[in-house]
């Protein structure tokens, strides 16, 4: 019998993205620590159809097809704008977050190291409900 130890070191803390209201996809300074951001490093997505799963791929190599990471002061961001308008997530109306869940059984298949995107929403209060609750 083969029995693996589960780490807590895997579990210890989330790894979290944020679809920004501009359309900029954020990462939290402890995931970008725990992927090993850097500005230009190239990132991937990938939807199962049939599911309707994002994924998340830091790639192997250079792909033409990948968006590379942007660094503002010690904010880490990819300008995937177009890619979630095309999605049609409506990220003015609503924020969305997402988990980043390792899926290491699907490295070799997508060439990087591959995170689902366990997705999670709130829709923000409009400028009328602000002036309701002031």
């Amino acid at each position: 019998m083969a029995v693996r130890i589960i780490s807590t070191k895997d579990f210890a803390k989330p790894l979290k993205v944020t679809l920004q209201s501009s359309g900029k996809l954020g990462f939290t300074a402890e995931t970008a620590k725990a992927l090993r951001l850097e500005s230009g490093k190239l990132i991937q997505f990938g939807k199962d159809e049939e599911k309707n799963e994002l994924y998340l791929i830091l790639c192997n190599g250079a792909p033409e097809d990948a968006f590379a990471v942007a660094k503002a002061g010690d904010y880490f961001y990819l300008p995937t704008t177009l890619m979630f308008d095309s999605l049609e997530y409506n990220y003015k109306r609503a924020t969305y977050f997402f988990d980043l869940v390792r899926r290491k059984e699907m490295d070799a298949e997508l060439n990087g190291e591959v995170y689902y995107m366990k997705e999670r929403m709130k829709y923000k209060k409009s400028k009328q409900e602000e002036e309701i609750l002031i």
